[in-house]
């Protein structure tokens, strides 16, 4: 009897053990995120196809086709991010005019502009925030965050009968 229970609290204590573990590691901010965890933040997986040597952002595109983005929009988006961040999810150009708190200008791999997040008639709570993408500045250094923006930004665009890339003059 005595076997028994020293094996559950064994068990037990590894258990917590791996989940505190996991808990300090999800809380480590000092390494920012330089490629897609496809086990994190996308829900729909979809299958994972070649991407094309020609690729200058490869380390996004299935995160982007987990999405839902097309592939067209893929091939797009990589041009863009490419151009926008260099791929680094954690780019920031202050050089952009709209300021929110301590952060200004344009910011992850598309390189939202806070705009998409400042109170406007049309949005009274910011538009990233009505669509449930974005709450605050810093959430737009998250790749799927950022992408999501990005899409959200694009349909909004497709819905008034623009192209959908006008936000990145990729029309």
């Amino acid at each position: 009897m005595l076997g028994a229970s020293m094996k559950k609290i064994v068990v037990v204590a590894l258990g917590l053990t791996l989940v505190c573990a996991g808990a300090v590691n999800a809380l480590r901010i000092d390494s920012p995120v330089t490629s897609y965890d496809n086990n994190r933040g996308v829900f729909d997986r979809v299958e994972m196809k070649p991407v094309p040597k020609s690729a200058l952002c490869p380390q996004w595109w299935q995160m982007l086709r987990d999405l839902g983005w097309v592939e067209a929009d893929v091939v797009k988006a990589d041009v863009i991010i490419h151009r926008e961040s260099r791929c680094i999810p954690s780019s920031h150009n202050p050089d952009d005019p709209t300021q929110i708190g301590k952060f200004k200008g344009s910011l992850g791999l598309f390189q939202i502009n806070l705009f998409w997040l400042k109170n406007t008639t049309a949005y009274p709570q910011g538009f990233l925030q009505t669509h449930g993408v974005a709450q605050v500045p810093s959430d737009l250094f998250d790749p799927v965050t950022n992408a999501r923006a990005a899409q959200a930004i694009i349909a909004y665009n497709r819905s008034i009968g623009g192209c959908g890339w006008v936000a990145w003059r990729g029309c």
